[in-house]
Order: C-alpha cells, then sequence, then structure tokens
C-alpha cells in the first residue's frame, strides 16, 4: 500500500505513513481520509484557538465602573494661614485703657518711687500683650489642601495634626462684636478625628470665606471618594 502525501510504501494494515505520519486510506484507491488544502503534518486548528498576542503589561485594565474611571489626584494647597494681629484687638484696647489709668495715678496720686513703679507696671502690661502675640502669631498656623486640613501649634516644639477631609462632619464660623468690626472670627472643624474631634481655629482672618473654601473642599473630597456626606451646610454663629 502507498501513502497517498509522500507516495512512500506503507506495510499493509498501518494506518498511518512511518514516513510523514498522514492517516492511511482503510482500502486502495480511497481518498476521502487524505487532508485538503495542505499536509497532514500541519492540522488545522479551530479559528478561536488561533494564538493571540499578549496585551501590553503597562496598559492599564479596561475600567468596569464609574469607580473605576476615577484617578487620584495630587496633593494641592488650597489655603494657608495663621493667627491674625486682628484678633488681639480686645487686648490691645485693653492694654490702653489700663495704661491710661496708670499714667493718670502717677501723675496725679504718686511720686517718687511710686511713679517708676508704675512705669515699670505700664511696660509690663505691652510686654506681656506683645509677647501673647507672638506666640500666637508663630505658634500657630494652618494649612488646608484638597485632601487634608494640617494644624500646627508651638514655638520651641511644635506638633502638626492632620484631619483628612473626608472624615469632617460639619463647619461653623463665630465671630464676637469686636472680631466682627475686624472681620475676624474662629473656625470650628467637627469631625470623627480622636485627637480633635472638635478642632478651634482662632482669630481667623476673612472668616466666612474661609469655612466656606474648607466645607468646598470637603464635600468635594467626599464627592471623589465616594463617601456619604452627612452635613453639607455652613453654619454661622453668634
Amino acid at each position: 500500500m502507498k501513502c497517498q502525501v509522500c507516495k512512500a510504501e506503507a506495510p499493509e494494515g498501518a494506518s498511518f505513513c512511518q514516513h510523514c505520519g498522514a492517516k492511511l486510506p482503510m482500502f486502495e484507491g480511497d481518498t476521502s481520509q487524505i487532508p485538503q488544502g495542505g499536509s497532514a503534518t500541519q492540522p488545522q486548528r479551530a479559528a478561536s484557538t488561533e494564538a493571540q498576542p499578549w496585551p501590553d503589561a503597562d496598559s492599564d485594565p479596561a475600567p468596569t465602573s464609574d469607580r473605576g474611571l476615577r484617578r487620584d489626584v495630587s496633593e494641592t494647597t488650597l489655603w494657608e494661614g495663621s493667627y491674625s494681629p486682628k484678633a488681639m484687638l480686645g487686648v490691645g484696647v485693653g492694654c490702653g485703657l489700663l495704661t491710661l489709668v496708670l499714667l493718670v495715678l502717677g501723675i496725679g496720686f504718686a511720686s517718687g518711687v511710686w511713679q517708676l513703679l508704675l512705669l515699670l507696671s505700664i511696660l509690663l502690661v505691652w510686654l506681656f500683650a506683645g509677647l501673647r502675640l507672638a506666640a500666637k502669631r508663630l505658634g500657630i498656623s494652618y494649612k488646608l489642601t484638597n485632601h487634608m486640613f494640617y494644624h500646627r501649634r508651638g514655638v520651641m516644639t511644635r506638633t502638626t495634626d492632620r484631619i483628612e477631609l473626608i472624615e469632617i462632619h460639619d463647619v461653623t464660623w463665630r465671630q464676637g462684636l469686636v472680631e466682627r468690626v475686624v472681620n475676624v472670627g474662629t473656625v470650628t472643624i467637627s469631625s470623627a478625628d480622636r485627637t480633635h474631634p472638635q478642632l478651634h481655629l482662632p482669630g481667623i482672618e476673612n472668616v466666612e470665606s474661609v469655612a466656606t473654601e474648607i466645607d468646598k473642599a470637603r464635600r468635594s473630597e467626599q464627592l471623589r471618594r465616594g463617601r456619604r456626606i452627612d452635613f453639607s451646610n455652613v453654619d454661622h454663629l453668634t
């Protein structure tokens, strides 16, 4: 028997050609087992099993939801501030009145050593006010970013704490009578932070716009991170 593909002699009763591996016909003259359009050594494969190119290892997988479309954004500073000297207007007025009283006492009722002591008292009053202002001005600072709120305290030893905006529940602001004259006030941040569940920020200039900026950043970050907003209003306490 001859192989119909390579024409080599094959032993009688063999099913496959020992030379090319082609399937032999069951009887002489049968050509139904010969593969059409190619050699038997190259079996045809289904189109579905053809080799596919490997995906690019650097390419990102296609997102399957809206959350997959979100990309983390870099941290940028939205506002920075510290204790405003305007917040000590009341202290300055008090020091001025006390100075006036001491001067009247020193000129009208005291002499010699007592006048010197009264002048020394006046200097101590203003020195105390100046040191207090310097400690607050240099020892308190705030920074708001699109992810965090940072607050730093201390002059010699500084402590910096931060609160994630997604943990902030509410933002309120308060102004006294004198503070309204110079447009300063205190911002209060209520959050889930264990260290500072209620953080008070005194001496903030343009307090209303700062409180609104913090609340706006809070809502934007919570929406971006997919967190439900429980409190969305900025309250004005007087």
